[in-house]
């Protein structure tokens, strides 16, 4: 029975991120890297997650943080509303929503992700909030205003 990717694609896992999970093959842009990277949130797989961290922006904590909050985290659901590129062929970036529930209590990272590319192999680098007005259209695609959605 084929399972449809946690990253929202609406491809079979096994065609999708997957293959990025096994360590069969690199995500090829930014783009496909977020959404492995949050297949492997809702797949639990924390050693995917510190290996596609860049090695500069590691903390040495960072596995055990991630496993800590694989415990109380449930994901459910990714929208990439934007890819651009960096000041260079090794720089791009990534805007996306990415819904969670906590301990019972609905939640989302709306985030601008920077990575850069290294060897030829694309790593999440950091991350920033973008502004969004309280009346702005919410950039998860909802239809909802900001202030009504993914700003609460």
């Amino acid at each position: 029975m084929s399972q449809l990717c946690p990253c929202g694609s609406g491809l079979e896992y096994s065609l999708c991120c997957q293959p990025y999970l096994r360590a069969d093959a690199h995500a090829p842009t930014p783009s496909q890297l977020m959404r492995s990277r949050y297949s492997a949130y809702v797949m639990q797989d924390a050693d995917y997650l510190v290996a596609t961290w860049h090695p500069q922006t590691r903390s040495p904590s960072l596995k055990a943080d991630i496993l800590a909050s694989f415990g109380s985290t449930c994901w459910s659901g990714l929208t990439v509303y934007e890819a651009a590129a960096g000041n260079h062929e090794n720089e791009g970036f990534v805007s996306f929503v990415a819904r969670f529930a906590e301990q019972g209590a609905e939640s989302a990272i709306v985030e601008r992700s920077r990575f850069l590319k290294e060897n030829g192999q694309w790593y999440y680098v950091d991350g920033t909030r973008p502004q969004f007005g309280r009346n702005d259209p919410c950039p998860c695609a909802s239809g909802k205003k900001y202030k009504k959605c993914c700003g609460r």
